[in-house]
């Protein structure tokens, strides 16, 4: 029996482990995930804590199954291509069955880890900090050359989970001691690192900087001061963090905030271009073209690509500005219902080459309308609603860790249309359900006994 629970420690420490290293494997955990997740599931089934609160198991259910069964009837019901079109990569039904068996992994596995809220605070920092280590391995060698991904498809794949799983390290600040703190507030300046320095993810550090920035502002409210970090506190992380950046960019020569100027470009052209004198047009509408529609198709002049092009020098910028005008002609015309699942392949991916428009909210109005919209936005904001019952401010932790975080950083990128972040997503939604329920138990214990 000994062996038997010493077995089931490791599997669940290990289990907290992958959800660590998939930020540097990426899909490459899947067998590690499957040795230490599902295998656990069927061998210590009836020893599962299961949750069986109805209510919590609703808020929990209602927002992820309904937005994969609306995904699947889209794709099949609505799929928006010409019977001779060929369908794209993604979506399709693997794209969106593995997301529901992740999503059914991390609540199950999630279920059955004995305090999980306890080996999640012990575990996860650590395998961070052995993270981070991997990472500043592959930049200080060169091996990715300025933008670190190890095995991973993107360089936003680390810098992404890397701070999802920082920010959820702060719940339960008022109890940990002050060597916790200290080490929390240590990965977050490693957090800005590996946004800044070593992935040059600028739309993840859009929402890094709208996380602390909220945290700033809810350490104003009474009720919160005593469960987030100071103001002195965040101060010296975030300054660690910018400082050692720097350095990272001077030792290596690859430093990311290269790459934030281009951005300050656009907004000083188009400041410039709205303080010219009128045209027939708006300036605005003057400067980024017109767009045209062609046989369901979405295309863009060549008018339209040499002014985004006056905007910036960035060609990630510029294919951004010049998918999004494509993306919002397209929901003009079909505001509610969309052109239909598999519509991104005529109206982005034949123009520019990508299978997403680099904008979550687009790719729903454009594929689902208004409808699908309101179905993501509803699947995004899952985190609000099985907080419930949570401390405030730890309510408020969990909620900006992930959906504040994955929402703004979608502005950027359409994540939820690609398999991994998708999987992911699914596989923390899960995995955040049990988190919550255990952390909700001791605080509703530590009232009692108080």
């Amino acid at each position: 029996m000994t062996m038997i629970l010493k077995m089931r420690a490791i599997l669940d420490d290990g289990f907290l482990v992958g959800l660590v290293f998939a930020l540097f494997l990426a899909g490459r955990i899947v067998p590690y995930l499957i040795m230490v997740g599902v295998v656990p599931i069927v061998l210590f089934w009836v020893k599962s804590d299961y949750n069986k609160s109805s209510a919590a198991l609703t808020r929990f259910l209602l927002p992820t199954m309904g937005y994969f069964a609306f995904c699947l009837l889209l794709l099949y019901a609505y799929p928006g291509l010409r019977p001779d079109q060929e369908p794209p990569n993604n979506p399709n039904v693997e794209l969106y069955a593995v997301a529901i068996a992740l999503l059914a992994v991390g609540f199950l596995r999630g279920q059955q880890i004995r305090k999980v809220s306890a080996r999640f605070q012990a575990i996860v920092p650590l395998s961070l900090l052995a993270a981070f280590a991997v990472l500043s391995g592959y930049m200080f060698l060169g091996i990715d050359g300025c933008r670190v991904k190890v095995a991973a498809s993107w360089p936003f794949i680390p810098a992404i989970i890397f701070t999802t799983l920082t920010f959820l390290l702060l719940l339960g600040w008022q109890e940990k001691s002050k060597s916790q703190r200290y080490l929390r507030l240590l990965l977050i300046a490693l957090s800005i690192i590996v946004v800044l320095a070593y992935t040059g993810s600028r739309g993840i550090a859009v929402g890094q900087f709208a996380v602390l920035v909220s945290i700033v502002l809810l350490r104003c409210v009474r009720q919160f001061r005593s469960g987030l970090p100071t103001l002195s506190e965040l101060s010296v992380a975030l300054t660690a963090g910018l400082m050692l950046s720097l350095l990272v960019g001077v030792s290596t020569g690859c430093s990311g905030f290269k790459r934030w100027p281009a951005l300050l470009d656009v907004i000083n052209n188009l400041d410039a271009m709205e303080g010219k004198e009128s045209t027939s047009e708006p300036p605005v509408k003057a400067a980024l073209g017109t767009v045209v529609a062609e046989n369901q198709a979405i295309s863009v002049s060549t008018r339209t690509a040499s002014n985004t092009a006056a905007l910036s020098s960035d060609r990630s910028i510029t294919l951004r500005l010049d998918m999004w005008i494509a993306s919002l002609e397209a929901v003009r015309q079909a505001p509610l219902f969309g052109h239909g699942a598999l519509s991104l392949r005529p109206i982005i991916e034949n123009r520019f080459g990508f299978e997403h428009n680099h904008n979550q909210y687009l790719a729903w109005l454009v594929t689902g309308g208004a409808v699908f919209l309101a179905m993501g936005l509803l699947f995004v904001s899952t985190p609000i609603l099985i907080s419930n019952g949570l401390a405030p401010v730890d309510r408020a932790v969990v909620i900006l860790s992930v959906t504040g975080l994955w929402g703004v950083a979608m502005i950027f990128d359409a994540f939820l249309n690609l398999d991994f972040y998708l999987h992911y997503f699914s596989l923390l939604l899960g995995f955040l359900f049990a988190l919550i329920t255990d952390t909700a138990k001791i605080q509703s214990s530590q009232n009692e006994y108080a």
